[in-house]
């Protein structure tokens, strides 16, 4: 079984952290890669992020909580 993980992305050179607003999709669900999955907030957009691989959603990460860049905040099993 292969894994993706979920991380923070860089969406900007200057942002360091960013928070996880919203999660578009609930643990255990099958996604396709390319599908919107979540929401990140920094200090100058929200953006929502695509699925990198295909397969099912375990989040780790917890709505509402401020990451650095490149934490893992869940992984995609396929």
């Amino acid at each position: 079984m292969a894994e993706f993980v979920i991380r923070i992305p860089r969406v900007s050179v200057a942002v360091s952290e960013a928070e996880l607003t919203e999660l578009l999709v609930e643990a255990g669900q099958h996604v396709e890669e390319g599908t919107p999955i979540y929401v990140i907030a920094t200090e100058k957009v929200d953006q929502e992020i695509e699925a990198g691989a295909s397969g099912t959603v375990q989040w780790t990460g917890r709505v509402g909580t401020t990451y650095d860049i490149g934490a893992q905040i869940g992984v995609i099993t396929s």
